[in-house]
């Protein structure tokens, strides 16, 4: 029996954040910068209020972008998870949200902060990386 990957497993820590009056220019350059999918707003007190997808940011090439901040685009319901379930688990819940990213937050009742993101490219890398023995299981 092959051994549960949990998100931990595959996760990076941390993840790149901006405010909600961010403007939409420097949200561009922390994506470019770090080479994140997302972006997570935070309120003043580092709590998760929204995610900005790359899609997000190239909708919003289409509008007057320069005069727009992370509020104007951001999306409030951020599909997120805790580092504790396994790793298809995760999967059956991005295909069923119709996301590429997972926010991972610590388990209630702790402050709704940040601490990793799970991405498509993530589970990829993951699969490319499985012994045989657990591919496919």
């Amino acid at each position: 029996m092959p051994n549960v990957r949990y998100v931990r497993d595959v996760m990076r820590l941390g993840v790149t954040t901006c405010a909600p009056d961010t403007p939409l220019t420097e949200v561009a350059a922390l994506m470019a910068r770090d080479r994140a999918s997302a972006v997570a707003v935070v309120n003043p007190n580092g709590e998760l209020i929204g995610i900005i997808s790359r899609t997000d940011m190239v909708r919003a090439y289409l509008k007057p972008f320069a005069d727009l901040r992370a509020e104007d685009i951001m999306t409030t319901q951020v599909a997120t998870i805790i580092p504790d379930i396994p790793v298809r688990a995760a999967v059956q819940i991005m295909l069923d949200r119709g996301v590429h990213q997972l926010i991972i937050l610590h388990a209630r009742p702790a402050p709704q902060r940040p601490v990793g993101i799970l991405t498509m490219d993530d589970i990829v890398k993951d699969m490319a990386n499985l012994p045989d023995s657990e591919k496919g299981e």
